[in-house]
């Protein structure tokens, strides 16, 4: 195994260990008691993606998309799911922005 190969193995075993992630596993496998809710969670975020990527003025579609969604929200199970893996995000983008921060690549000297 490259070293670079056994730093990320054991770095992904060690964020596997964290309170993010465990609560995230857990609120899954709720999640996943649920036929279909699995599917309407993934209909949720490609809507919710496409709204958020696209531009202009998108207050009214916000609005409507938010109350589409009220009573699927206000289901526990779905709005701890939704939650906890808005936690694991969070925390792999706090990693991505250290490792960045951490190795420098002069990138901002690239000119073209």
């Amino acid at each position: 195994m490259k070293e670079t190969e056994k730093i990320i193995h054991d770095f992904t075993e060690r964020l596997k260990q964290t309170e993010e992630y465990k609560l995230y596993v857990k609120k899954r496998s709720r999640v996943q008691e649920y036929p279909g809710l699995r599917e309407e969670i993934n209909e949720f975020r490609r809507r919710n993606y496409m709204l958020q990527k696209s531009e202009g003025e998108l207050f009214d579609e916000i609005d409507a998309f938010e109350r589409e969604y009220e009573e699927f929200r206000a289901n526990p199970v779905v709005e701890e799911y939704l939650q906890a893996e808005l936690a694991v995000c969070r925390m792999m983008q706090e990693i991505y922005a250290e490792i960045a921060e951490a190795v420098d690549l002069d990138l901002w000297q690239v000119q073209t």
